[in-house]
């Protein structure tokens, strides 16, 4: 099945939507008030001519599917956001979001997204109907950290140790986020009349996965708690302090001047139907550290967190912020956290604001097992194999915010206080700084809602500043380069876009592959499309990423899809009008579900490649895609 897909369609082509069931945002009859449909896809079984292939009862397995991209309808959905608008007609009325559904009788439909602007139905309103308020008062003194008892020092160091002597070296919290960030440069953003108008820009639930509710650190703002969640209290210095310095840092970067309240939600594990929430939950945050039983070799390897939380993305399609770990400390190896092995989370390294270098802590190794999870420990096995590179994303610590964001306990020894100064250190804060831009970029950009796939592939278009050289321990990072605000919170009314700012065209791809497909390759096919250089814009980097099913990594121990992506420069945006062999630049992935290129130009236009090179036969998502892609200028 051949088909081609342009941007330049015409106007009449959005009144096909009117006629079906379907709104504009891929929601039927009483969904219609769901914004969350559109990313589900129902998928038809897998055609005759593959059966045959799927015969074993491993083959049968992938017939089973879980269906991460249930749509109640369309077999397959994919779309596209310019901030420079999506033309169409004679060009003159740009839209920024761009949509097409693929039917399994054969029908397809496409067109442009309604300007969502006053639009009720399309984003659920802020209520407190789920979540309960809770102040951060808690001056409890927990069970051992009482005058009477020994401290409970963290898992076997001393905290107070790693902050002694940082003091003079810490970055102030307002110079980072204003002279390296950028924030600033945002100003569209955090001032902009447009902003207040733009009723789908609103906030954004936020959720702490954490193993203790926060203390007070000023300012003493209130916290959400889910309802119906377990009481989560496990609570020793480093706990509520790793907490309660998530949950300052959170407050500090998503507190704009058109949106104070943003909902930031604690919870010790993964939140159920986070669409249904409200505010629905897009995001989430994991700074938790290895559990005190997991030992230093299975640390290594993709485990249980890992696997659960890549189930939860694959179905619920949250972004999840995971700090990639402080362990090179106690292991050279250098074991990652525990939940920061999973593929589909984005996983944050750490870079002093100080001199912009790698952190030395920095964890990065993982390693799967192709024997099934958990088979190959304890020896150097034939059978254990190295994972996707991680992690992808670093960003900036070692910074210290106000003096009243501190927290003293009593100490057993002569009852000398014990202070936790507001000096944040390590993966902990990177992620969680990390995460507060995201969250910008989903309030902003409301397209990228529930697409992680897409998210991750901004990320790593988003670096803007250099990770200072030699890097530690003599591995290269996935990134030489640390987002700012700039490059990740970019504006997406397009009629204000300006030479000065950042472009972006970002696409994603979801449901079964043989639906979307615009052109023959080989066996699994490939997508073609144009973008047209913005004005003034030579220096890009393309990216792409893709989600994989959990339960596959822990069965077979690899990455089971592989994609290619290729930039043509053309004259014209004609998509044929290439040499296949002649391309401009190539991203390929080897054992990693994403891959990022970067290259300068100067033509009219770019056509892009992207060609499906590999599908594992016996995962059981089989021929199943979550794609996401994006081109975005660099400086």
């Amino acid at each position: 099945m051949k088909k081609k897909i342009t941007l330049y369609v015409a106007l009449g082509c959005a009144a096909a939507f009117a006629a079906t069931n379907y709104d504009l945002l891929g929601r039927n009859g009483s969904k219609m008030n769901s914004p969350m449909v559109y990313k589900n896809v129902d998928y038809h079984k897998v055609k005759k001519n593959d059966r045959q292939e799927l015969a074993s009862p491993q083959g049968k397995k992938a017939l089973m599917k879980k269906s991460p991209t249930r749509l109640n309808g369309p077999a397959a959905i994919e779309g596209a956001f310019n901030t420079s608008g999506l033309q169409y007609g004679n060009g003159t009325t740009p839209y920024p979001f761009y949509l097409k559904r693929y039917y399994s009788n054969g029908n397809a439909n496409y067109g442009y997204y309604k300007q969502l602007e006053g639009s009720s139905s399309a984003y659920l309103p802020v209520s407190n109907n789920v979540f309960i308020p809770t102040n951060i008062v808690r001056n409890y003194t927990p069970s051992g950290m009482n005058n009477d008892n020994p401290a409970m020092i963290a898992y076997g160091y001393d905290l107070d140790e790693q902050y002694f002597g940082n003091f003079q070296n810490s970055t102030s919290f307002p110079g980072l986020e204003y002279n390296l960030a950028k924030k600033g440069d945002i100003e569209w953003w955090l001032y902009s009349y447009n902003y207040n108008q733009c009723q789908e820009c609103g906030d954004v639930g936020i959720y702490m996965d954490v193993d203790a509710f926060p203390v007070r650190l000023n300012p003493s703002k209130v916290v959400r708690y889910l309802k119906n969640e377990s009481d989560h209290i496990f609570a020793n210095q480093e706990t509520e302090v790793r907490s309660s310095r998530t949950y300052s840092i959170l407050q500090a970067t998503t507190t704009t001047s058109t949106s104070n309240n943003t909902p930031i939600l604690v919870t010790n594990t993964l939140p159920q139907n986070p669409a249904s929430r409200s505010p629905q939950v897009y995001l989430g945050v994991h700074n938790r550290p290895n559990s005190p039983d997991l030992s230093s070799d299975a640390a290594k390897y993709y485990g249980a967190e890992a696997r659960d939380l890549d189930n939860y993305i694959y179905e619920n399609r949250t972004v999840e912020i995971v700090a990639a770990g402080d362990n090179w400390h106690s292991s050279t190896n250098a074991p990652l956290n525990a939940q920061a092995h999973a593929v589909n989370a984005i996983t944050v390294g750490a870079v002093d604001a100080g001199n912009k270098k790698i952190t030395n802590n920095t964890s990065y190794i993982t390693k799967y097992c192709n024997k099934g999870m958990g088979n190959c420990l304890g020896s150097e096995n034939y059978y254990a194999v190295e994972g996707a590179e991680k992690p992808e994303i670093y960003n900036y610590t070692n910074f210290y915010m106000d003096n009243d964001r501190k927290r003293t306990y009593s100490t057993w020894f002569m009852h000398v206080p014990y202070v936790y100064e507001p000096y944040y250190r390590e993966t902990e804060s990177a992620a969680t700084y990390t995460a507060g831009m995201v969250a910008g970029l989903l309030k902003a950009n409301p397209f990228y809602r529930w697409h992680p796939e897409v998210v991750k592939a901004v990320m790593l278009n988003a670096g803007e500043n250099n990770i200072a050289t030699p890097y530690p321990h003599n591995h290269t990072p996935v990134t030489n380069k640390v987002p700012t605000y700039k490059s990740v919170v970019f504006n997406r009314f397009h009629n204000n876009t300006n030479s000065n700012g950042p472009f972006h065209e970002s696409r994603y791809w979801i449901g079964d592959w043989d639906w979307m497909y615009t052109h023959d390759n080989d066996y699994l096919g490939e997508v073609r499309f144009s973008i047209k250089r913005p004005d003034n814009k030579y220096n890009f980097s393309a990216a792409l990423a893709w989600l994989i099913s959990g339960d596959d990594i822990a069965q077979f121990g690899i990455i089971t899809q592989d994609f290619n992506l290729y930039v043509y420069e053309n004259n014209s945006p004609n998509v044929d009008a290439i040499n296949v062999d002649n391309y401009k630049a190539l991203a390929t992935s080897i054992g990693t579900p994403y891959s990022k290129t970067s290259f300068t130009s100067s033509a009219q236009y770019f056509t892009i490649r992207v060609v499906f090179n590999y599908d594992y036969m016996w995962s059981e998502n089989y021929k199943q895609v979550v794609l996401g892609f994006d081109l975005a200028s660099v400086n």
